[in-house]
């Protein structure tokens, strides 16, 4: 995500379209890269993620690769390319995800990406966290968040209390295999004591209830893996069973009363219960987390000092910046005005110009009238020339006749001379 810190979530998933949505965005929204091994779900998960590509979700992976592959949900194998993928990936730290899972970290302000980066500068390199599983106690439906819609919970049943599932990139193979995806083992493994939170939302109504245990779970986990004590978490339900939860047999969810509980009944004190002989040791840890706490607590100090300092004279630069904009409000008002005058003006000039072009209008059609008239004239007077043209061809062919006449009338005169001075003359 354009940082040279990364988080990375590998998320398994099988038909959570009407929740993976959220999850992928969330984690997004706290600065983790997200990868996503699509089990062959048939509800259209790659659809409901398509936006997410190239926004920090890396890619969607169908898995198995084999278009033929039995339809079964083989857990061994999805964690078996999860623990392939925190070798090939390139990230600081991973998060062995579910689709229905939101995780968040213990302090108050900071996301999830920063409170891994704390860990890591406190030098542990593993992250456990605490399961909060929410019911459906309503039966109109999870809605479009169901962080909003599910607000009551029970904690994680013993079997499940352990989820060491964040560590940091080590030199080797991390095993997520041995405990059925539990834990993240490998050497040098120093888990943070205080665990992360997980609100876990695995049945979000009736019907989606049916659906997922007894469709798409239940039938296709592999015998092999239930012989190993494996998917384990639907064993009690039946179908036809409710599974809406009366909210006074659960816990109503309160942020602050949580992240209190973290803080009060982190790993370390639960050890401490376990075994008063490691009492010391644990004294010795806490004590070197107390003095990191606060030496960063000094150095967040001196940076608040100085975040002060700059938002100071980022006031005095936003009054500047604010009388500077006053101004240019009164010149853009000022601007305005001349707008709205040229605006009368041009009005103006529209209206002068529309009458302009009505009169000329009128005078093309006069124009047009009168081209026709002298079009009119012109042809009657071509028919005239032509008549013309007639009358002087008949007048030349008359005086050719009248010019033959004359000269049959000067033959007849001479004739008749002739004859008046014959022999007798």
């Amino acid at each position: 995500m354009g940082s040279d810190f990364r988080v990375a979530a590998l998320i398994a998933a099988y038909n959570e379209a009407d929740i993976i949505g959220q999850v992928v965005e969330d984690l997004i929204r706290q600065r983790v890269d997200v990868y996503v091994l699509d089990n062959r779900s048939t509800d259209g998960i790659a659809e409901v993620l398509q936006p997410f590509l190239g926004r920090g979700l890396l890619r969607i992976e169908s898995f198995p690769p084999e278009r033929d592959a039995a339809d079964e949900y083989n857990w061994t194998a999805l964690l078996q390319r999860k623990e392939e993928l925190a070798q090939e990936l390139e990230a600081d730290w991973f998060i062995h995800q579910d689709a229905d899972e939101f995780r968040e970290g213990p302090w108050d302000g900071l996301d999830l990406y920063d409170a891994i980066r704390r860990v890591d500068a406190f030098g542990y390199n593993a992250i456990d966290f605490e399961v909060l599983n929410f019911w459906p106690t309503d039966p109109d439906g999870s809605g479009s968040d169901v962080r909003a819609s599910f607000r009551f919970f029970e904690r994680g049943r013993e079997w499940d209390k352990i989820q060491i599932k964040c560590w940091k990139n080590p030199a080797g193979r991390v095993d997520l295999l041995s405990t059925g995806g539990h834990e993240a083992i490998f050497v040098g493994r120093r888990v943070f004591p205080i665990r992360f939170l997980l609100r876990h939302y695995p049945i979000r109504g009736q019907a989606h209830a049916e659906r997922k245990i007894f469709r798409d779970r239940l039938p296709r986990f592999l015998a092999a893996e239930r012989g190993r004590g494996w998917h384990r978490q639907y064993d009690e339900f039946r179908s036809g069973q409710s599974f809406l939860r009366e909210p006074g047999t659960l816990l109503e969810y309160d942020s602050a009363e949580v992240r209190l509980h973290l803080a009060l009944r982190h790993r370390n004190v639960e050890a401490l219960e376990q075994q008063p002989s490691g009492a010391q040791s644990l004294l010795d840890e806490a004590a070197r987390y107390s003095a990191r706490l606060e030496e960063e607590l000094e150095i967040r100090n001196r940076h608040l000092a100085r975040l002060h300092a700059d938002l100071t004279a980022r006031n005095g630069e936003l009054a500047r910046l604010h009388q500077e904009l006053s101004g240019r409000n009164e010149a853009i008002e000022r601007l305005h005005a001349d707008l709205n005058s040229r605006n009368e003006s041009l009005s103006l000039m529209h209206a002068d110009l529309s009458a302009r072009n009505e009169s000329l209008l009128q005078l093309h059609a006069e124009l047009d009238a009168r081209n026709r008239e002298v079009q009119a004239l012109s042809a009657a007077l071509d028919a005239q020339n032509r008549a013309v043209v007639r009358l002087e061809e008949e007048l030349h062919v008359r005086n050719r006749e009248v010019e033959g006449l004359h000269g049959e009338l000067d033959a007849s005169r001479l004739e008749n001379r002739g004859l008046q001075e014959g022999p007798g003359s």
